[in-house]
């Protein structure tokens, strides 16, 4: 009969859910676009370019000076950038704040569909687990005395082919409805190693 049965790969802790790949993924999704909103936001600030030079000029110069190799020449370069424009760059940050504000609003709502259906399987699991023991306990080894006491009396004639076949239906009912009540236990297994798993 353990055969049967699946096992849950780990401890059942609904903390795991938050670590599904799923959230994972959409939480990604947030630090992306708060990064956007961030870069465009960024835009709207002054750029300031900073540069320097240094070269040699072997020869004669602009100024008709002859130079050799030794001498260095050194520049630098100062420059700032001001946006002037910037009601464009503000529709863009408006606009990656609304891309951010969907993506926390899908993590939001792929959180509470998990959260819900881990309460779901953990209780039809726990509801499966019920059943099990009864079938273990009690159903089952009541369905082999039925067949063997139905056997046994038809063997000796004290029953007719009819109730037989009527006793062993009886136990086949209940062997059935046994493996209906495992196949339950496994699909609750099932949905929750993958609610739990984390890859």
């Amino acid at each position: 009969n353990d055969v049967l049965k699946l096992v849950i790969h780990q401890s059942i802790d609904s903390t795991l859910v938050m670590q599904h790949p799923n959230l994972q993924f959409l939480e990604q999704q947030q630090k992306v676009s708060n990064a956007a909103t961030k870069l465009e936001k960024a835009k709207l600030l002054p750029i300031i370019t900073l540069g320097y030079n240094n070269t040699s000029i072997t020869g004669t110069g602009a100024d008709n000076v002859l130079y050799d190799k030794s001498a260095r020449f050194q520049s630098g370069q100062v420059g700032l950038g001001i946006p002037l424009f910037g009601g464009s760059q503000k529709a863009k940050i408006e606009a990656s704040k609304v891309v951010e504000s969907i993506a926390e609003n899908e993590y939001q709502k792929e959180k509470m569909m998990l959260q819900k259906q881990y309460k779901n399987a953990l209780s039809h699991f726990n509801s499966s687990i019920e059943k099990m023991i009864y079938f273990e306990k009690t159903a089952l080894p009541n369905a082999d005395i039925i067949t063997t006491t139905a056997n046994r009396q038809f063997i000796n004639g004290d029953i007719n082919y009819l109730d037989w076949l009527m006793l062993i239906n009886q136990s086949i009912a209940i062997k059935s409805s046994y493996l209906d009540a495992v196949s339950n236990q496994n699909e609750a297994v099932i949905q929750l190693n993958y609610l739990t798993s984390k890859q």
